[in-house]
């Protein structure tokens, strides 16, 4: 990263204010991390109750719903990270140049495609003594049977590695506002530390002007305050984040190799719901997103132009992963 500042006090800025910066990856090796070899975890065993499947390793517990196919649960030393299920999710909260575009209308069949999906089979097989693989298939009512399906690969090491793929089906499928994963956090888990784009919000086509780095704050924070609640907050190009309680416990998600994501102390529902500031509730839970992409944002005008096409997610084929393991400083 190469900065510009100021030398010295200028009447329209302060020593040391950066006039203009750039950014340019470089060609010199770097260390990989660490990652144990799987023969060298600790065992984790899977077992079947009437509603869910149970992978259980080492200090945590991982439950994914028959019925829902999604992580409704994951314990880790006895504390548990997930106060709403990790499910799929493909809207989002319009935006005032959705509104002009007539994004709702258009682009609607996606606002209750991952709630009202339909889960076909949930599977689990003992993949190795330290892997447990557990596979959720579901179709969604977009199209003539779109199909979604969810791999959750469990370590003893209790990383979770998960792969998310859509399969659209039928001529009249419309564009994707978003294709992602989202879930719910108690409250507690509210400090957000992150390697992406920042500090500030950032989009698929608004995030040249944003730095890559490792960015902090409260999850309250990290959110965007608009006038008319809409979508906001989102940060692109994220290698990893963390959501964490005072003592520095909490969630790690890492993008492999990239996610856009974002975290909001209410949820997507809220954000629909509300027409002003102070209609937004302060919830007990953290919402967290974490997406391949959505779409970007637009803006030429806010009375009828669409984003650029090539900011834009066509019906077709998908796939994206990223690993989740419970964190501890």
């Amino acid at each position: 990263k190469v900065s510009f500042a100021l030398a010295d006090d200028a009447p329209w800025a302060p020593r040391g204010h950066v006039v203009a910066w750039d950014q340019f990856p470089v060609p010199f090796e770097t260390p990989k991390a660490a990652v144990l070899a799987l023969d060298q975890m600790p065992p984790v065993k899977v077992r079947e109750e009437a509603n869910a499947w149970i992978a259980a390793g080492d200090g945590f517990t991982v439950t994914v719903g028959k019925n829902s196919g999604a992580v409704e649960s994951l314990v880790f030393k006895k504390a548990e990270l997930i106060q709403s299920p990790l499910i799929p999710n493909f809207w989002r909260a319009p935006i005032d140049n959705d509104d002009g575009n007539g994004m709702v209308k258009r682009l609607g069949a996606w606002r209750k495609a991952g709630a009202e999906r339909k889960v076909q089979s949930v599977t689990a097989e003992q993949a190795a003594p330290q892997l447990v693989r557990i596979t959720a298939e579901a179709t969604l009512p977009v199209g003539d049977g779109t199909k979604h399906r969810i791999v959750y690969h469990v370590y003893g090491s209790g990383d979770i590695v998960v792969d998310v793929s859509l399969q659209p089906a039928g001529q009249r499928v419309p564009e994707l506002p978003r294709f992602g994963m989202q879930m719910a956090l108690p409250s507690r888990y509210a400090n957000l530390t992150y390697l992406g784009r920042g500090p500030c919000e950032n989009y698929w086509d608004r995030h040249t002007g944003s730095a890559v780095g490792v960015y902090s704050g409260s999850v309250a924070e990290m959110t965007h305050v608009y006038t008319r609640p809409q979508e906001n907050g989102n940060r692109t190009e994220v290698r990893w984040l963390t959501l964490t309680n005072r003592r520095g416990s909490g969630l790690l998600a890492v993008g492999m190799p990239l996610l856009s994501v974002s975290a909001w102390p209410y949820s997507l529902e809220d954000l629909e719901k509300a027409m002003h500031i102070n209609e937004l509730p302060d919830r007990d839970f953290v919402t967290l997103n974490l997406d391949y992409r959505q779409m970007g944002v637009g803006g030429d005008d806010s009375w009828g132009a669409r984003p650029h096409p090539e900011y834009t997610l066509p019906a077709q084929p998908y796939s994206y992963r990223f690993r989740l393991k419970p964190y501890s400083k």
